[in-house]
C-alpha cells in the first residue's frame, strides 16, 4: 500500500505541471486598437504632411471581440522615439504641430497597456512614418488631405 502512495506522490508534481501549461491561443485576447489619423495624406502606409500644418490622431479606441471586459491603460505617443504626449482618459487623442518639426521623414508611435478579464496584460501598438514636406506640391497623388481609420497591433511582451 506504501508503494502506491509514494508512487502517487511522485505523479502529483508531474500532473501539476501538465495541468498548469495552457494554450498559446489564450495569450493574446480577441482585441484590436483603431484609431483615425487626420491632417496628412497617406501613400504606401506613410503620412505626407506639409510643414506647418497639424497631424491628428483621434478616438484612439479599443475594439474588444471578446465576451470580457477590456480597457486601455495610459496611452503613450513618441515622435522619432521621443515620448511627447499621453493619454489617461478615453478615447486617446493627441495633435501634432508639424511647424517646429524639421522636414524629412518622422516616426509617429502610440502605444498602451490593454487589460481583458482573465487575459495576461497585452500592448496595443499603432506605427507610422510620417514625411513632412516643404510645400503642398510635395504631397503625393492629388494632394487631398484626408483622415482614415487605421488598425493597430496587439501582442503580449515576452
Amino acid at each position: 500500500m506504501k508503494k502506491y502512495i509514494y508512487y502517487l506522490l511522485l505523479l502529483l508534481p508531474v500532473m501539476a505541471v501538465a495541468s498548469s501549461c495552457d494554450d498559446d491561443d489564450d495569450k493574446v485576447p480577441d482585441v484590436g486598437i483603431k484609431a483615425t489619423i487626420s491632417g496628412g495624406v497617406f501613400n504606401d502606409d506613410e503620412i505626407y504632411v506639409v510643414q506647418g500644418e497639424e497631424l491628428k490622431i483621434d478616438a484612439l479606441t479599443l475594439d474588444n471581440h471578446t465576451n470580457k471586459d477590456g480597457v486601455m491603460g495610459a496611452g503613450s505617443y513618441y515622435w522619432d522615439h521621443y515620448l511627447i504626449g499621453t493619454n489617461i482618459t478615453q478615447p486617446f487623442s493627441l495633435t501634432v504641430n508639424t511647424s517646429e518639426q524639421t522636414v524629412g521623414r518622422h516616426l509617429l508611435q502610440a502605444q498602451m497597456p490593454i487589460y481583458v478579464v482573465d487575459y495576461p496584460i497585452c500592448w496595443g501598438y499603432i506605427q507610422y512614418y510620417v514625411n513632412i514636406v516643404e510645400s503642398a506640391d510635395e504631397l503625393p497623388g492629388d494632394g487631398a488631405v484626408t483622415s482614415k481609420v487605421v488598425q493597430g497591433v496587439v501582442k503580449t511582451k515576452e
